[in-house]
Formats: structure tokens, sequence, C-alpha cells
């Protein structure tokens, strides 16, 4: 504790000022009761909205209407984390938001978090599931082995258990399927035209995200927070 409040100490010797200067005008709007954020610049809006995925799988919308095309690529994005300098814990290094709530930015450090690819999201989701299905077999197998070992018990045991894994099985390609069909990749988006995906960030234990998302020459800088709710 001694070693966090130091930290802290250190990390805010001056504050107030923002670690990073953009002209830009951030907005938020209301949703479902909680806040999603928007910027327009020079023709160009750009939306994250953290309402169905949270912060670390935010839905983005690019809306093109500066009178050009331009090719939107998602793997330049990159994601942040402010954290406390010298606290090493994973539980304690993120815990900024009392600060990060002030506004107060300055003398932090700043974690870069992994935007994972669609290849390696979808892996990864699938091997979870996969996990928590085999894990919850194991339970169940456990309870059956203490109950009533007849026949026709063992009949429905392995019809329920045929379903289940069937229903694992139907879970993790629909998993599959929504990744491939609505992760962010490079595409063209036209004048006049939008484009919408989503990206998956590896998380850590913090409410409030940095997402540097590069369009057209621009870079747009979002401090998410997953506290604001209307």
């Amino acid at each position: 504790m001694k070693k966090l409040i130091s930290s802290l100490l250190m990390a805010f010797v001056c504050v107030g000022a923002m670690a990073e200067q953009d002209t830009k005008e951030y907005k938020t709007f209301v949703k479902n009761d909680h806040h999603v954020f928007y910027c327009t610049h020079n023709g160009i809006l750009v939306v994250v909205d953290p309402t169905e995925g949270g912060i670390f799988e935010p839905n983005i919308t690019v809306i093109n209407e500066s009178g050009h095309d331009f090719v939107f690529e998602p793997k330049k994005i990159k994601a942040y984390a402010y954290a406390i300098p010298g606290i090493n814990s994973k539980s304690a290094r993120y815990r900024t938001e009392r600060f990060l709530a002030k506004g107060d930015t300055l003398g932090f450090d700043k974690d870069e978090l992994v935007v994972y690819t669609p290849e390696k999201y979808s892996k990864k989701r699938t091997k979870t599931m996969w996990w928590s299905d085999f894990i919850g077999e194991l339970v169940v197998a456990g309870v059956e082995s203490i109950g009533t070992n007849d026949k026709r018990t063992e009949y429905w045991n392995d019809v329920r258990r045929d379903r289940r894994i069937q229903d694992a099985e139907d879970a993790r390609q629909l998993e599959k399927a929504r990744i491939s069909e609505g992760y962010w990749r490079a595409n063209t988006i036209f004048n006049n035209s939008e484009h919408e995906g989503f990206i998956a960030i590896k998380s850590v234990h913090t409410q409030y995200l940095i997402l540097d998302i590069p369009v057209d020459g621009e870079n747009f800088h979002f401090l998410i927070d997953n506290n604001k709710k209307y």
C-alpha cells in the first residue's frame, strides 16, 4: 500500500494538463443509457460505441463526407491504458479512476495493449469457449457419477450430454461467424458512405481505454470511459 501511495504521489507532482494535445472536439451521445463517443473532423465522423461489447470490444463507425475516397486500415489502430509508474501488479497498476475522472493524466505511464487480428481473436474466443464447456462437462460428469446408475438414467445422461456437446459446438461456430462477418478489416470508404465493425483488445483491469484511430491521415484520439452512464 505504501508503494502504491508513493507512486501515485510521484505520478501527480504536476496535474491538470493533458498529456496529448488535440484540437479536435470530442463529444458523446446517449444510447441505451450509456455514452457513445464521437468526433467530426474535415468531413469525417468517427464513432466509438462500447455499449454492446464493452470497451475491449468496441464497435467503430466511420462516415465519410470528406469529398474523396480513402482506405481505412484498422490494423493501424492503437490501444492504451493509463498506468501508475512503478507498480507492476496487474490488479493495482491500472487503478487510475479517481484521477482520470478529474481529467488528470500527466505523470501516468501509458501501456500499449494488444489489438487482436480477426484470426487471432477468433482462435482466442473459440479456445476460451471450448475450455469453459470442457470444465462444465467435468462438473456435470461428477454430479452424474454420484447419482443413480441404472441403464435408463445412463441412457438419458448420454442423450443430454450429446445435446450439450452439439449446442456448445453450434455456439462456437456462431461466434466464429460473428467475428468473421463483423470484425473490422481494411476497406475503401467511398465519399458519402459509411462502414462499421468491431475490434477486440486484450483486457486489463481499467475503466478507461485510450484509442488512437488513424483515418485519412488524421489521428482520432479517444479516451473511452467505461464508467460513463446517462
